[in-house]
């Protein structure tokens, strides 16, 4: 089949203009490996037109769940409804795209190919987990700590000639003299923690905008008063870096990726003005570095890799540096955005994203874990919409136990 009339065929199904001659057309050929390879192409290819799109209120979620499972059940097409992130253009009619059939189910979701049938959602909940917030730990200077999801808004403190400022947005603003008012003195670094279902937003002295994924740290001195401004990171941020001269020369920006539980840094990071995320958990196989705009120095001991805008570069825990590699962005910052973007997948690191996010243990009680998941859902969701969603690509099941242990708000137990 064309790619023409591949593309025409979809746009008709999503916009329920199909007819039943057009709906049969469509069904034989997604039936097929490259049907459902083109489907992938087709749907990721309109949410990055327009992924900022507002997001569905709950009742329009509802709709979508019902009509999921009643197409399920039945084992027939379900209804079309639109995601939240498809281009305006195509004037979708319905709030996400949902395709049932014989052997394949799709909710921004696809499974790898399985003679198992979908299946209705069992998920087994007694209560249920919700998503992560604006939580973070400020650590200042002298070893104070304020916690900065629940203090008032205003003026928190003052470190030196820094006034730290929350807003009511939610937003830690530092609000610094610039470097040639700034009188010598000592160095007070500060800290901002977010913990397992936590984020947070921050404004850095030179006006460098931060953004921390859940289980993440960044440490950074209260006034940037030297030449290179330096910074620590562990776990996941996204920084829009400012552009700072000092007597007229430019100062790079520095960000040192460190373990969690170790001082020797994993990589050095270095910019002068630009939008870029790092992704450097501890338990992902590497160290992602992901450009969105101007140039970065990605280094390791001796070596460096440059990388150009829409470019990925890895360091692995062996320390080797990948060649450059070009990725969508889109699903890079998907976090930032407010949502979850998978595509390929592995169980594992999948449900790793979910561990931090919903602040809960995963337990695995199952050896089929090779499974890859292509699909986009909301972070807004409470932890059962999302395990829902993947128990209908009939590969997976949880179950949810709500005993708190460890500081976390429960467990999901992933079952065959």
């Amino acid at each position: 089949m064309h790619q023409e009339r591949i593309q025409h065929l979809l746009q008709l199904y999503a916009a329920n203009q199909a007819s039943r001659e057009e709906v049969e057309e469509l069904f034989a050929w997604l039936k097929k490996q490259e049907g459902e390879d083109a489907l992938k192409k087709f749907i990721f290819d309109e949410a990055d037109k327009d992924v900022h799109n507002t997001r569905l209120p709950q009742s329009d979620w509802d709709r979508i769940w019902q009509s999921v499972e009643s197409g399920a059940r039945a084992n027939t097409p379900a209804k079309i409804v639109r995601p939240y992130w498809l281009s305006r253009g195509l004037r979708m009619t319905a709030a996400a795209l949902v395709l049932i059939m014989a052997g394949c189910a799709w909710f921004y979701f696809s499974r790898s190919r399985s003679t198992s049938a979908p299946v209705v959602s069992a998920v087994t909940i007694k209560k249920d987990i919700s998503p992560g917030g604006n939580k973070a730990l400020l650590t200042l200077g002298d070893g104070t700590t304020i916690v900065l999801d629940t203090v008032q808004t205003g003026l928190l403190a003052l470190q030196g000639q820094t006034r730290i400022l929350k807003q009511n947005t939610g937003q830690l603003i530092y609000n610094a003299r610039s470097a040639s008012e700034q009188k010598a003195g000592e160095v007070l670094y500060n800290t901002v923690t977010t913990p397992h279902g936590g984020q947070f937003q921050l404004v850095l002295p030179d006006g460098t905008k931060v953004w921390l994924n859940a289980g993440s740290s960044l440490c950074f001195p209260a006034t940037f008063s030297t030449p290179a401004r330096k910074v620590q990171l562990t776990g996941e941020a996204y920084f829009e870096v400012a552009h700072a001269r000092l007597k007229g020369v430019k100062r790079p920006f520095i960000v040192s990726v460190l373990p969690a539980k170790d001082a020797a840094p994993r990589a050095q990071i270095e910019v002068l003005g630009t939008h870029f995320n790092v992704n450097a958990y501890d338990d992902e196989e590497a160290i992602r570095t992901t450009l969105l705009e101007g140039s970065v120095k990605v280094s390791k001991d001796a070596a460096s890799v440059i990388i150009k805008p829409g470019q990925q570069v890895s360091i692995s825990h062996s320390s080797q540096i990948s060649h450059p590699i070009p990725v969508k962005t889109e699903g890079v910052i998907a976090w930032k955005n407010g949502y979850f973007r998978f595509k390929e997948t592995g169980l594992r690191e999948l449900m790793r994203q979910v561990e931090r996010w919903y602040n809960v243990e995963v337990e695995y009680k199952t050896d089929r874990t090779d499974q890859h998941y292509t699909g986009v859902v909301s972070r807004s969701q409470n932890i059962s919409a999302l395990l829902k969603t993947l128990e209908l690509t009939g590969t997976v099941h949880f179950q949810i136990d709500n005993h708190m242990a460890k500081g976390k708000q429960g467990k999901i137990i992933v079952l065959p």
